[in-house]
């Protein structure tokens, strides 16, 4: 019997054979403590020969060493057919399994080593992943007999090169460039996929398949992954995934990619400051999370304070200077990690001088702060929402109106994941309902033309993903996109749509277009489909060579709209 509580050796042996070879495997010897011998030994022909056998081997040990003795030649029992003993003389350890008190067996396989694909399909994966390797730990309930194999020589995955690596590579790539993987190997390969793992976000490995950014081309004895236009958000753990015979194989490649001046976020970029009433100021400068770790420093440094904070998704700096400086300057952000030539992001000061053009203080929604003529003053969004609050100050020193370009944070998430998402970095058929549903649910917190148009542009990319992968949807998703459809029309002309619309004129056609897309999309088993909402009715019907030759659909037109709204008319059926 085997000690819960002890380790299992699984090995392969390599024995030379002088005369016919035995016909079982060695009992164990007085180091191994109750180990048990198993499957006969391979037949194999020939005398003086050195063979590699295939022996399946179970050792017990109760303190979960391996004993120095089983490295030494160890004397077989002599066959009765000849009198010449048998000598081991090589022994290679493949598997080690242990017994946990769940009542499964883990077995792992030590370098160079695996198991195959088809013993792997079998069973249960350990969890985490093995050392890298797509089957280097099974979990056997009951235990099994049997032991990984040999790998043959590891294909390539460029760049770098590096067969046998048990850790990924890190190589460094330029934003606004194209990232190329390729895959060398000598044999065929089936099912070869490819993923992302990034740094922040779920630990989840992301599909890529091609999109606007992304392209996958295959060829004889290679495949290549190439990544357009790449930025932060593409850095991370490329994986390649395949079967190679018979064998599974995981390739993998790390990529980072340095910040860019549009990655750093400045609160002000420009400034002017009256001495007068303002002795002191602050500046800050935000970048999102990377790796690549970045140290943060403001120049020129002299009489301020610098102090750091962080938020969800960004590292700030702040400069708090006490004292107003004598004349114009430029301070900088200077953002450095090794190895990368430093970012330096500038913020400009001006400094009011008697007799400069102002505008006043002004406190109408937002405090401004006295400006100087032809500058613009900025303040921060309120808690939750991302952008930034703008006034020019004229030549004459009149203020101008108030733009904000503050959008709630949630909608610029989801916003960003519909763009990664058509881009090519993820599964449309998953997340194409989620982000449905969560619009619906965000429909409560738009309150300014910006968040419709973040809410509006997620519709359109979703559209265009099911547009270009075929994504059929299914009810439920089908029915949150009407709701949603229902609330936006809903929402105030004065305050939402008729600004929206100034500054997207497309933005109603856009929207009329997303739906229609979409509800062509809704899958065939789920025909024939009828909603109705005060702003919104739709009734579908598969056409069929069956269909009623009378065949009609007919939608209510009471109440009438008004003239008022948000009007959009389509096609009655389909």
């Amino acid at each position: 019997m085997v000690c819960s509580a002890a380790p299992v050796l699984l090995l392969a042996m390599t024995l030379p054979l002088v005369g016919p070879p035995v016909a079982r495997a060695s009992q164990p010897g007085p180091s191994q403590a109750g180990g048990e011998s198993g499957q006969q030994l391979d037949q194999a022909s020939g005398a003086g020969e050195s063979v590699l056998l295939s022996v399946y081997v179970q050792l017990v040990f109760s303190d979960g060493s391996w004993p120095a003795a089983l490295s030494r030649p160890l004397p077989l029992p002599p066959a009765s057919a000849s009198p010449s003993p048998r000598t081991l003389t090589g022994l290679s350890l493949t598997t080690e399994c242990n017994v946990k008190p769940d009542g499964f067996t883990y077995c792992a396989c030590l370098s160079g080593y695996q198991w195959n694909a088809s013993i792997c399909s079998r069973h249960q994966l350990c969890q985490p992943a093995h050392n890298h390797r797509p089957c280097g730990c099974l979990a056997f309930s009951p235990p099994a007999a049997g032991y990984c194999q040999v790998l043959p020589p590891d294909p390539c995955l460029l760049p770098p090169c590096s067969p046998g690596q048990p850790e990924p590579e890190t190589w460094l790539q330029m934003p606004g460039h194209t990232l190329n993987l390729t895959l060398l190997t000598s044999q065929e390969t089936t099912n070869l996929s490819w993923f992302l793992r990034r740094h922040t976000g779920s630990p989840r490995p992301i599909p890529l398949r091609p999109g606007p950014q992304v392209s996958l081309t295959s060829s004889q004895g290679q495949a290549v992954l190439s990544i357009r236009n790449v930025s932060h958000e593409w850095e991370g753990e490329y994986v390649c995934c395949f079967e190679a015979q018979g064998f599974r194989w995981e390739l993998y490649q790390v990529a980072r990619v340095p910040l860019q001046a549009t990655d750093v976020a400045r609160l002000p970029d420009q400034l002017s400051i009256s001495c007068a009433t303002s002795p002191g100021f602050q500046l800050s400068c935000c970048i999102p999370y990377t790796p690549l770790g970045y140290m943060a420093s403001w120049s020129p440094a002299e009489g301020s304070e610098a102090s750091s904070f962080s938020t969800p998704g960004d590292r700030c700096l702040v400069l708090a200077t006490q004292h107003c400086p004598a004349a114009d300057i430029t301070y900088t952000c200077d953002l450095q990690s090794p190895g990368l030539t430093p970012l330096r992001v500038p913020v400009s000061v001006t400094v009011i001088q008697d007799g400069d053009t102002t505008c006043p203080e002004d406190s109408a929604v937002v405090a401004w702060n006295v400006t100087k003529a032809g500058r613009v003053a900025q303040a921060p969004c309120p808690v939750n929402r991302t952008g930034r609050v703008k006034r020019t100050c004229g030549p004459d020193g009149t203020w101008g109106p108030i733009h904000s370009s503050c959008t709630d944070s949630r909608l610029l998430a989801l916003l960003r994941r519909a763009q990664l998402l058509w881009a090519g970095q993820g599964w449309p058929a998953e997340e194409v309902p989620q982000s449905l549903a969560q619009l619906l649910e965000q429909t409560e917190v738009v309150s300014s033309p910006s968040d419709l148009l973040a809410l509006l542009g997620t519709m359109t990319l979703l559209a265009k993903v099911v547009a270009d992968t075929g994504t059929p949807l299914y009810r439920s998703a089908l029915e949150a996109l009407l709701k949603t459809t229902d609330k936006v029309l809903d929402m105030d002309t004065s305050s939402l749509w008729t600004p929206t619309q100034a500054q997207k004129p497309s933005a109603a056609s856009d929207l009329l277009l997303a739906v229609e897309t979409l509800a062509h999309s809704l899958c065939p088993q789920d025909h024939p489909f009828s909603f109705s909402l005060p702003n919104v009715q739709l009734q579908t019907q598969l056409l069929t060579p069956t269909l009623p030759a009378d065949y009609r659909i007919s939608f209510s037109t009471q109440p009438p709209l008004g003239t008022d709204s948000q009007t959009l008319t389509g096609p009655t059926g389909y």
